[in-house]
């Protein structure tokens, strides 16, 4: 019955070493693999279908669903508000790092089983010993105190990290920069959108002029140097046409593929919303300086630094009101971007009510014949022109504010 049992734990001991030896070399390897909940399946983007999902709180693992489903996000239409859910489902940076701090944090959960295994494990080597102890027992004793070492250590590697709090941030700002990036990268390419419609007349409106010319120069009344000018002018528009539909061709796949689409998917982008009209005379500087510097990232950092030495404490203490300052002073040139960007925009629009009048004018001329083609083309490209300033006072305003906002949540990305 004793030799019976004494198998028994033999085998429960070599059980456990295994245990240890397994977890330990599992939990060094990133879980790359490790499947993402929400992705390729019927439920929300962002649903916890394996596991606790790291996406914010500084203290705790959160989880937190999408208003969107996945088809809404792979329905070939991108609006403003999904980009941070197509960063969260699809951006392959915010997913790797993602499946790492999931790996990271099972291991902490694996560690404190490992040293709750340990304290067993004593227990059992303590009803083992006794002053009259054979040497298969004692073998067994000093067995059982070896693999409780061993799982403590091993225990002791998994849980030396504040993972819930340290790596739950990490992750929530990595995500945050990738969303302030994608936006800005958006407001880029609408603002060019108008600007590619211009340089387009100019070529069509250039065109007219360079074939003008040179049927002159057939009756005698243009030299062969205007001709050359008007060619010349043609090209360069060309160019600049050109080099506007690159650019925008570039901006779009760079948007994409942070988003986790194919470079040329057939993607439209839905407007970028602009903010609502009272939205700079709800701003609350003093309340909202005060919320940016309670969560600024580097202001986090600086104040987790450890400081044991009183000269360390000094310099420490120095660097957070250096940042404290420095984040205020941040928030309040922004603040004063909002209001001139406003303004700008308020201008902007007048000037474009007053350019749509013109417009409409021109229009009409036209269709009564009252106007040449190049004038006509002239007056077009004139109001494309427009449209273009009008459209980036709206998209420059939209984007002050963003920053703003962005800089009360904690994220400041100089531009």
């Amino acid at each position: 019955m004793k030799m019976s049992k004494m198998k028994k734990n033999r085998k429960k001991l070599f059980a456990i070493l295994l245990q240890a030896a397994l977890v330990s070399t599992a939990m060094t390897m990133p879980a790359y693999a490790a499947k993402m909940p929400g992705i390729g399946s019927d439920a929300l983007i962002g649903d916890d279908a394996t596991g606790p999902v790291l996406t914010g709180g500084n203290t705790e693992v959160e989880e937190e669903t999408s208003p969107y489903t996945k088809e809404q996000l792979e329905d070939g239409t991108l609006e403003y508000g999904e980009i941070a859910w197509r960063i969260e489902g699809y951006n392959s940076t915010y997913l790797n790092l993602r499946s790492q701090l999931y790996s990271q944090t099972t291991s902490q959960s694996a560690g404190t089983a490992l040293a709750a295994e340990a304290s067993a494990l004593m227990e059992d080597a303590m009803d083992l010993k006794s002053d009259d102890m054979d040497a298969e027992t004692r073998e067994l004793f000093e067995g059982y105190k070896a693999a409780a070492r061993e799982l403590r250590k091993q225990g002791a590697k998994l849980t030396n990290k504040e993972l819930s709090g340290t790596y739950a941030r990490t992750l929530r700002q990595t995500k945050n920069k990738l969303v302030k990036a994608v936006q800005n990268l958006l407001i880029q390419y609408e603002e060019l959108l108008p600007q590619v419609e211009t340089a387009k007349k100019n070529v069509e409106m250039c065109q007219v002029n360079a074939d003008a010319a040179q049927k002159m120069q057939a009756l005698g009344r243009a030299s062969a140097q205007e001709v050359l000018t008007a060619q010349k002018a043609l090209q360069q528009a060309n160019s600049s046409a050109q080099q506007a539909e690159n650019g925008a061709l570039q901006l779009k796949q760079n948007i994409l593929m942070l988003l986790g689409f194919d470079a040329d998917a057939p993607v439209t982008f839905a407007d970028v919303p602009v903010p609502d009209a009272t939205r700079l005379a709800t701003m609350d500087l003093a309340a909202d300086t005060q919320a940016a510097v309670s969560a600024n990232y580097d202001l986090m950092s600086v104040r987790a630094a450890k400081a044991e030495r009183s000269s360390n404490r000094t310099v420490k203490k120095r660097n957070v009101a250096y940042t404290e300052d420095s984040v205020t002073i941040t928030v309040q040139n922004l603040y004063a971007a909002v209001v001139s960007k406003k303004q700008a925009y308020d201008s902007a629009t007048a000037g474009y009510q007053a350019a749509a009048q013109s417009y409409e004018a021109a229009k009409r001329q036209n269709a009564l014949g009252m106007l040449s083609r190049a004038n006509y083309l002239g007056l077009e490209c004139s109001w494309l022109s427009s449209v273009a300033s009008y459209k980036s006072a709206e998209l420059e305003y939209t984007k002050a504010v963003e920053n703003y906002e962005w800089a009360v949540k904690g994220l400041i990305v100089a531009n």
